[in-house]
């Protein structure tokens, strides 16, 4: 069964690539994926803190997902339970459609929105756009195509609710579709995603494999007129990610999941940033980002190679028995022992990377020394 989710994962599976290393290579070459844990065909365990792009979010082969899916029939019961559940926990879900992956969901949801609307286009609102809050800057872009829009596509992980709900109002006044892809904030930073979090209810939201903790899925959920105007392009959930939903949205209120895992992603957040600071990696390395979704990126400087810097970071963590590749994504079995270990690691590698970043390996100017030297 581990095995089997691994695999499912593996085509999702995002991370920064170290040398030699991406994470979606490490996830296809997994043996045994278990909690917290993945140890590869040499018997090598690492911790995983990438956990498929957050959709492992109850650990890898949870136990009661497992038996679910083991003892799941094909049954329109499930859809409809999987239904029912969902919409309860998402503030725009009048009604439900599952299909067999994230961007069948997406493809769908905008289709809807086009035969609703009358009009072809989709804007996709960057992540820059929505973290610093420039709603000017999505009113131009409606003001330069006015009427022609259909449908504005919004991932909210970084979104305060003034810039949602000032992009609420440009959409309700220009006839457009407000779509959230909360693929990475549905059950994680609150059980009912960011627009349960912020107060700002979009027409359509899209959610992915996090729905079935890792296994290919795709759900697009909204209000009444648009979902009528919706066609189903794909194909349909399997039974097996109807079943290990069901599970997965029953534990998300039972166990307060996202409070869980806020509270995870706050100590390890806390803890890394303290060994920043302690070893000198502050001046080159930054912790951001929601504490369910932290991210450690290098700071924009001049001369400076900060995406080499990244890739020796996530090569040395590898080494020390860490998947992270820049990305602090905790699942519920992301306990004590992993977050020691993570901080273990950041304790090795930190110390080594400042002294050659300040010795100058990182430095562009110094590189393209040694390759014209060669």
């Amino acid at each position: 069964m581990a095995r089997a989710q691994a695999q499912a994962a593996a085509s999702t599976a995002a991370g920064r690539k170290a040398p030699a290393h991406t994470y979606a290579g490490a996830i296809r070459a997994a043996q045994v994926a278990v909690g917290a844990t993945i140890r590869d065909r040499s018997g090598v365990e690492r911790f995983d803190l990438c956990n498929a792009d957050g959709s492992v979010i109850l650990g890898w082969a949870d136990a009661r997902v497992e038996n679910a899916v083991a003892n799941a029939s094909s049954d329109h019961r499930l859809e409809a339970a999987a239904a029912e559940r969902l919409a309860a926990l998402l503030p725009c879900a009048e009604a439900v459609g599952f299909r067999d992956s994230l961007n069948t969901a997406l493809a769908d949801a905008l289709a809807a929105a086009k035969a609703l609307t009358g009009r072809d286009g989709a804007f996709f609102c960057d992540d820059e756009t929505t973290a610093t809050g420039d709603v000017e800057a999505v009113a131009s872009a409606l003001d330069r195509h006015n009427g022609e829009v259909a449908a504005l596509v919004i991932r909210p992980m970084e979104a305060s609710a003034a810039f949602l709900a000032g992009v609420r109002k440009l959409t309700l006044r220009d006839g457009v579709v407000l779509v959230f892809d909360e693929s990475r904030t549905a059950l994680r930073v609150h059980a009912g995603g960011v627009q349960a979090l912020r107060n700002v209810v979009p027409d359509l939201c899209v959610v992915g494999a996090v729905l079935a903790n890792g296994r290919p899925m795709g759900a697009v959920a909204g209000k009444v007129d648009p979902m009528r105007a919706m066609r189903a392009s794909g194909g349909p959930a399997s039974t097996a990610a109807l079943a290990a939903a069901g599970v997965t949205l029953e534990r998300a209120v039972r166990d307060d999941v996202a409070d869980m895992l806020t509270l995870r992603g706050a100590e390890i957040e806390a803890e890394v940033d303290a060994r920043l600071r302690m070893t000198g990696a502050d001046a080159w390395l930054t912790i951001y980002g929601d504490p369910t979704w932290g991210l450690v990126a290098a700071r924009p400087r001049l001369g400076f190679d900060g995406a080499a810097f990244e890739a020796a970071l996530a090569a040395g963590l590898y080494a020390e028995g860490v998947l992270s590749f820049g990305a602090h994504v905790p699942s519920m079995a992301t306990g004590e022992r992993a977050i020691v270990r993570l901080i273990e690691a950041y304790e090795t590698v930190l110390p080594a990377l400042v002294a050659r970043a300040a010795y100058g390996e990182f430095s562009q100017r110094g590189q393209r020394k040694a390759a014209n030297a060669r």
